[in-house]
C-alpha cells in the first residue's frame, strides 16, 4: 500500500468534517426557515378561512346557489383560491373554475382532515393551474343531517420558492465563502501539525545518514505540550546517538590506521568465506588489489591449500589455530606463522575468522645464518688450533731433538697461528664496521676513486706477480665519490685477492670504474672487479656475502681464505650508502659490482 504524507490524511479530513458540518447546517437551516414559511402561511390561510367560514355556512344553508358567485368574487379579491367540497367530494364551489368540470377531492388529503373536523394542509402541484399550492381546509357545516361540507382555500408557493431560491443562492455563495475559508484554515491546521513532524523525520533522516545536525528548535514553531515533549526527546537522542556515533568513528579510524600500518598480512573473512577486510601487507603477499577484494570469495583469491584449510577448520570448530604455513612469492619461497582466531558478534556467536601472518622467512633465514656462523666460526677457530695443538705435542713428545722435523713443524704452527690470527683479524673488523655503522654513519668525503683503486692494485701486486697475473686498471680522471677512503681501499683489495686467488696463472683481472650515463641512477659511480676464475653457480648467488660461506670449502682453505672476505665487503659498501652484486656463471668467472653514491 501506497503511504501519502500526514498532511493529506490531515487536511482532507479536516476539510470533509467541514463540508459535511456545513452542508448539515445548511440543510437543517433551509428546512427550518421553508417549514416556517409554510407554516406562516398556512396560519394566514386558516384565518382567512375562518373569516369566510361563518358566510360559507349560511349560504350553504340559505340560498346555496349564491355559493359559487360568492367564491369566484371574494377569491379574486383575496387572490386567493377558494374551494368548497361536500362530503362525497363533489366540488360545490370554485373561485377559478368551474365546479362541474372539476375531479372528486374525495382523497386529497386536506379534503379528510377537514372531513374529520381536523385542519389539514398540504403542499402539492396544482394539475388545473399548473403550479404548486398550499392547501388548508377546515370543516364549514352540515347543510343536511349527515352530510358535511369542507372548505378549503390555497394560494401558490411560487413566492416562497423564489425566496427560498435566492435564499439558496445566497447560502451557497455563503458556502463557498466558507468553504475556501475553512480549506485555508484546515491547511494552516494540518501542515501546523505535520511541519514539525516532518522536520523531525528529515533531521531523523539526516542522524541516521551519519550527518551532523542542529537541534530541533521548540520555540520555532507553534507545537502543542506533546509535540514539544517529543521533540525534545528526539533532541536527546539525536545528541546521544551523535555523541555514539563521533565514538564509533574516532574508534574506527584508531582501528584502520593501526589495521593499515600493520606489517604483518591480516585478513577478515566471514561465515561464508568471503573476504571482509585486508591490510596493505596482505594484499601484497597475495598480489591482491586492496580496493576491490571485499566481498569476494577467499578461496579464489588467497590460493593456498593449506591456509584455505586451516580457515575451514576455524569456521566450523569455531576454535583459535596456528600453524607454521609455506607459500611462495614468485620463486621464493616463504615461512608464515598463520594464526586464525574466530570472529564474534556482540552476542558472542561466530561471525567469520581472522587471519593474522607473520612472515618468519627473515627470521628463519637468520636463525640459520647464526647457527652456521657459529657452527662456521667453531670449525674456522678450530681446525688451525687443532692442527697447532697437535704439532706442539709432536715437539714436545721428543720431535723437539729432531731439527729437521721441529723446523718443519714450527713452521707450520706459525703459518696456522697467522691464518688464526687472519680470521681473528677479519671478525674485528667486521665488528668495528658494523659497531660504526650502529653509533651512526661513517665519516665520507667526496673524493677521487682512482687513489683507492691504485693502492689496493699495488697492495696485491706480489700474489698477482706470483701468479703471473695482469691486473688492468681503468678509472677515468677526476672521478668522485662519498667515500672513506680506508675502507673503501680494504674492500677492492679484498675483491682483488679473490679475483687473483682464483683466477687461473698468467690470466687479467679487469678493473674498471665509471660513472652511469643514466641521470635517473642516484648511484652515481660504478667499481666492478671482473676474474676469469672458474664462476659461481647460481644457487651460491644469494649467499655468497654471508660469513664463511664457501662455494668450494676444500679449495678455499687451500688458498687460505678466511670466508669472510665478501662479507667484510658487503658491509663495507652499506656503510657507504651503496650496494654489491655478483654477476657469474660457473665456467665464465664472476664480476663483483660496487655501486657508490656520488
Amino acid at each position: 500500500m501506497r503511504n501519502i504524507r500526514l498532511l493529506w490524511h490531515i487536511f482532507p479530513a479536516i476539510l470533509l468534517i467541514t463540508l459535511a458540518a456545513m452542508g448539515l447546517v445548511t440543510w437543517y437551516g433551509t428546512s427550518a426557515i421553508k417549514i416556517f414559511y409554510y407554516q406562516q402561511m398556512t396560519g394566514d390561510i386558516e384565518a382567512r378561512a375562518q373569516l369566510l367560514q361563518p358566510e360559507i355556512n349560511r349560504l350553504l344553508e340559505q340560498s346555496p346557489e349564491k355559493l359559487q358567485p360568492f367564491c369566484r368574487r371574494v377569491g379574486r379579491k383575496a387572490t386567493t383560491r377558494i374551494t368548497v367540497i361536500s362530503s362525497d367530494g363533489l366540488v360545490l364551489a370554485d373561485s377559478n373554475e368551474n365546479p362541474a368540470k372539476m375531479d372528486n377531492h374525495g382523497n386529497r388529503p386536506e379534503i379528510l382532515a377537514g372531513m374529520s373536523e381536523q385542519v389539514g394542509s398540504s403542499i402539492r402541484f396544482s394539475k388545473t393551474l399548473g403550479h404548486n399550492r398550499l392547501y388548508v381546509a377546515l370543516p364549514a357545516s352540515e347543510n343536511k343531517p349527515g352530510q358535511k361540507t369542507v372548505l378549503r382555500l390555497s394560494l401558490p408557493v411560487t413566492a416562497i420558492e423564489k425566496a427560498l431560491g435566492k435564499m439558496h443562492k445566497k447560502i451557497i455563495i455563503g458556502i463557498i465563502g466558507v468553504v475556501l475559508f475553512a480549506t485555508l484554515i484546515a491547511y494552516c491546521v494540518a501542515r501546523g501539525i505535520s511541519f514539525p513532524i516532518e522536520t523531525l523525520q528529515k533531521k531523523a533522516e539526516k542522524l541516521a545518514n551519519g550527518t551532523l545536525m542542529r537541534p530541533f528548535n521548540v520555540s520555532d514553531y507553534r507545537v502543542s505540550s506533546e509535540m514539544a515533549s517529543l521533540a525534545t526527546s528526539f533532541n536527546s537522542m539525536a545528541a546521544e546517538v551523535q555523541e555514539k556515533i563521533h565514538t564509533i568513528s574516532r574508534k574506527n579510524n584508531e582501528l584502520e590506521a593501526v589495521f593499515s600500518s600493520m606489517t604483518d598480512p591480516v585478513i577478515a573473512i566471514d561465515s561464508e568465506e568471503q573476504i571482509i577486510r585486508i591490510n596493505r601487507a596482505a594484499a601484497t603477499l597475495f598480489n591482491l588489489d586492496l580496493h576491490k577484494v571485499t566481498g569476494q570469495a577467499f578461496s579464489c583469491l588467497v590460493r593456498n591449500h593449506e591456509i584455505q584449510e586451516l580457515a575451514a577448520l576455524v569456521l566450523e570448530h569455531n576454535e583459535t589455530i596456528q600453524e607454521e604455513v609455506t607459500t611462495f612469492e614468485g620463486i621464493n619461497e616463504k615461512q608464515l606463522r598463520t594464526r586464525m582466531t574466530p570472529l564474534l558478534d556482540a552476542t558472542g556467536n561466530s561471525i567469520g575468522a581472522l587471519i593474522v601472518m607473520t612472515d618468519m622467512t627473515r627470521t628463519y633465514r637468520l636463525e640459520n645464518m647464526r647457527r652456521d656462523f657459529a657452527a662456521n666460526v667453531s670449525h674456522e677457530l678450530k681446525t688451525p688450533i687443532t692442527s697447532i695443538k697437535g704439532y706442539v705435542e709432536t715437539l714436545l713428545d721428543g720431535a723437539l731433538d729432531d731439527k729437521k722435523n721441529a723446523r718443519r713443524f714450527l713452521i707450520i704452527v706459525s703459518r696456522q697461528t697467522d691464518r688464526l690470527e687472519a680470521i681473528i683479524d677479519d671478525l674485528l673488523t667486521l665488528s668495528r664496521i658494523e659497531d660504526s655503522s650502529q653509533k651512526g654513519p661513517i665519516a665520507l668525503d667526496l673524493q677521487e676513486i682512482l687513489p683507492a683503486l691504485a693502492a689496493a692494485q699495488q697492495t696485491c701486486s706480489v700474489a698477482a706477480n706470483d701468479k703471473n697475473i695482469t691486473v688492468d686498471l681503468r678509472c677515468p680522471g677526476g672521478l668522485k665519490a662519498r667515500i672513506n677512503l680506508p675502507l673503501l681501499e680494504q674492500a677492492l683489495i679484498n675483491l682483488l685477492t679473490n679475483a687473483i686467488t682464483y683466477s687461473p696463472a698468467g690470466s687479467t683481472v679487469f678493473v674498471r670504474a665509471v660513472s652511469p650515463t643514466d641521470t635517473i641512477e642516484k648511484k652515481s659511480v660504478r667499481i666492478s672487479v671482473q676474474d676469469q676464475g672458474p664462476g659461481i653457480g647460481a644457487e651460491h648467488l644469494d649467499r655468497i656475502f654471508e660469513r664463511f660461506y664457501r662455494c668450494d670449502k676444500a679449495r678455499s682453505r687451500e688458498n687460505g681464505g678466511t670466508g669472510l672476505g665478501l662479507a667484510i665487503v658487503k658491509h663495507i659498501v652499506q656503510s657507504h650508502g651503496g650496494t654489491v652484486e655478483v654477476e657469474s656463471k660457473p665456467g665464465q668467472g664472476a664480476v663483483f659490482t660496487l655501486s657508490l653514491q656520488g
